[in-house]
């Protein structure tokens, strides 16, 4: 059954690539009118993969009592929705507001061990957030791809964000690896809210109907995650600062602008 369907995924593939190597072979020019409107709205849908990055402090070399003196952070997938709205200021600078949530669920943050314990545990938190990145956009100029004339350009892109984490309750838990058993809980361990940088790339395929872009971008937070009024002696007093990283994979689409006719 398994051989049966790895036949007709490749089959399908050949077909849609076929199609596609065929539908790109017109002369004609896709939306050329597309370069005037000044403002251009869209969606997009993506994958992440996020990190909470740590910088080591004096407790984690010279651990008194709880302190971790072994840390490493965990990856965790989401997924993205968002909507976008694009100003263009010039031929190639485009300003961009792109709100996005996060779904994530309950993540895995750190595997860690403590001082004169032989046991690994690891810190999970729930985590939905809001991420609000502003940046500016520099594209190329179209050119041809698949004999299809002005079909595509890529573009690079960089700026701000400021990211809000909705879930109610910031409750995070220290569980053994091995049977997950709960053996601490830590209420309002991270800051609900952060800001920080961004960058990526991508390119634009240039539809009848609509410009598809996939892109990659990364993003890094600057302010340290740790609520200093809350966070317990266990692992977060062995590290000076923590901070929240992230990979993100997105397809934005594009339509037709309310704001300029054809």
């Amino acid at each position: 059954m398994q051989y049966l369907l790895r036949k007709q995924i490749i089959l399908l593939f050949i077909l849609l690539f076929s199609n596609f190597a065929a539908y790109t072979q017109s002369d004609e020019v896709y939306r050329p009118y597309n370069d005037e409107k000044p403002i251009y709205l869209g969606l997009n849908v993506g994958l992440s993969s996020g990190y909470m990055n740590f910088e080591r402090g004096d407790l984690f070399s010279r651990p008194t009592r709880n302190e971790a003196n072994w840390v490493s952070p965990l990856f965790n997938k989401a997924l993205i929705m968002g909507l976008s709205g694009t100003l263009r200021l010039s031929d190639h600078f485009l300003l961009r507001v792109n709100p996005n949530i996060l779904i994530t669920g309950t993540k895995d943050i750190f595997t860690y061990k403590i001082l004169n314990r032989t046991d690994t545990f690891k810190m999970n938190v729930s985590s939905t957030i809001i991420n609000l990145p502003v940046a500016l956009k520099l594209e190329s100029d179209r050119y041809n791809f698949f004999k299809k004339p002005n079909f595509m350009r890529h573009y690079v892109f960089g700026g701000v964000k400021f990211d809000y984490d909705f879930t109610a309750s910031k409750e995070a838990k220290g569980t053994f690896i091995r049977n997950g058993y709960v053996e601490n809980t830590y209420p309002n361990l991270l800051n609900a809210a952060d800001y920080g940088y961004e960058f990526g790339l991508g390119v634009s395929f240039y539809l009848p109907y609509a410009t598809i872009s996939p892109e990659i971008k990364f993003s890094y937070g600057l302010r340290d995650m740790r609520n200093s009024s809350t966070y317990p002696t266990v692992i977060l007093n062995s590290l000076d600062k923590l901070t929240s990283n992230f990979v993100y994979f997105t397809i934005h689409v594009e339509g037709e602008s309310f704001f300029l006719k054809n």
